[in-house]
C-alpha cells in the first residue's frame, strides 16, 4: 500500500462514521473502517459482555429490592395478625398499643442477637416452641441466592 492510500484510508476511518442500527457483517464494517474483522469481534464481544453484566446487576438489584419490599409487607401483615389475635383471645386494645411501642426496640433486640437465639430465649424464657427447619442455620438471603450487600 502506497503511502497516498494509506493517508486516503486514514482520512476515510476518521471521516467514516457507521449507524449503529445497521445489519452489517463484521467483515463489511471492517471493509468500510479498515479495521481488522478480528478487532471488531474482540470489541463486539467485550460491549456485549458488558451490556450482558450491567443488565444482569440491573435485574438483581430490583429482585433484591422486591425481596425486601415483600419482607416489610410479610412483617407488616404479621404484626396486624398478632394484634387481632391478641385482641380475639383477650380483647386487650391498650396492650396491643403498648405492643406497638415495644415493637422496634424488639426488632433491634432480635436484629442484635440474632433470630436463632432469640428464639432459643424466647423458648425458654416463655415456653414458645415454632416449628422451622434447622433455624440457626438458615439465611434467608443465602437461602433466596442474594447477596445483601
Amino acid at each position: 500500500m502506497t503511502r497516498a492510500e494509506r493517508r486516503r484510508q486514514a482520512r476515510m476511518q476518521e471521516k467514516c462514521q457507521v449507524p449503529l442500527n445497521l445489519n452489517l457483517t463484521v467483515a463489511q464494517v471492517a471493509g468500510m473502517t479498515g479495521q481488522q474483522a478480528s478487532v471488531l469481534q474482540t470489541y463486539l464481544k467485550r460491549m456485549e459482555q458488558q451490556t450482558t453484566e450491567a443488565v444482569t446487576d440491573a435485574v438483581i438489584r430490583e429482585a433484591q429490592e422486591k425481596l425486601e419490599r415483600a419482607e416489610d409487607y410479610i412483617t407488616i401483615t404479621n404484626i396486624i395478625i398478632s394484634l387481632y389475635a391478641i385482641k380475639f383471645s383477650w380483647g386487650f386494645t391498650k396492650a396491643n398499643k403498648k405492643f406497638l411501642k415495644n415493637w422496634k426496640a424488639a426488632m433491634d433486640y432480635v436484629d442484635r442477637i440474632g433470630v436463632a437465639k432469640a428464639y432459643e430465649l424466647a423458648h425458654k424464657e416463655m415456653d414458645i416452641d415454632v416449628e422451622f427447619e434447622d433455624l440457626a442455620n438458615y439465611n434467608i438471603y443465602e437461602e433466596m441466592g442474594f447477596n445483601r450487600e
